[in-house]
């Protein structure tokens, strides 16, 4: 098994892929297709808050960001708490539809047959994160998860995906990242992390751009 270089996407060897223990994915826009459904809830709140409603693609750059620190840049420092919990609040009563991305079921029915750990990292709290799981029917995969409200600071520091690996028993080395925010990538980066998965493109000659994450099985050999 070897995983690909990140230039271009091409054939050349990146590293010897056999000491690869886990991969680590985002939630949000990652494995659930449920980034939409937080955007509305965001703008909802502010608008239940009698606070400027902030644009669509305004909320969208905040996404991959700890719920928290969302909410003090749309709410104010002095709304914050209030503004997470009418929020969640908001997105919980959305989520019954929620829908799983293409590729997430099988790409992680592919790693738990082959033996990987699978672990999430998310700016979701944790009951959020949860619900998100379940409703598309992801949790049964899930051997490990750490939530923006089991953190002290949430991406892109180090430490959410620091976290996991401790409670996982693992090192930079045994892991590779997978995520759709810039944030999800500066974490991994910034962890130390060698091997990253960016769903989108991604210009960065350290990240492995994919459209689908089913293409993660080409990338690791699996197919």
């Amino acid at each position: 098994m070897s995983y690909r270089s990140a230039d271009r996407n091409d054939d050349a060897l990146l590293t010897d892929a056999r000491r690869i223990r886990a991969v680590i994915f985002d939630l949000d826009g990652t494995l659930v297709d449920t980034v939409p459904l937080h955007v509305k809830s965001w703008i909802e709140t502010c608008k239940r808050l009698g606070l400027p409603m902030p644009a669509p693609e305004h909320v969208i750059t905040l996404m991959g960001l700890k719920a928290l620190d969302i909410a003090r840049k749309l709410c104010g420092d002095e709304n914050a708490e209030k503004g997470l919990q009418t929020k969640n609040e908001i997105y919980l009563s959305l989520l019954g539809g929620a829908k799983a991305t293409n590729g997430a079921p099988e790409l992680l029915g592919i790693l738990k047959g082959r033996g990987f750990i699978v672990g999430v990292v998310t700016s979701s709290s944790r009951r959020v994160a949860v619900r998100a799981l379940e409703v598309t029917g992801l949790d049964k995969y899930i051997d490990a998860l750490v939530a923006g409200d089991e953190v002290t600071k949430g991406k892109p520091d180090p430490e959410p995906l620091m976290r996991i690996l401790s409670m996982l028993g693992l090192g930079v080395r045994d892991v590779v990242v997978v995520g759709d925010s810039r944030y999800d990538v500066e974490m991994a980066l910034n962890t130390g992390v060698e091997v990253v998965f960016f769903l989108g493109n991604y210009k960065d000659p350290r990240v492995i751009s994919i459209k689908n994450l089913m293409d993660i099985v080409h990338y690791l050999g699996l197919g």
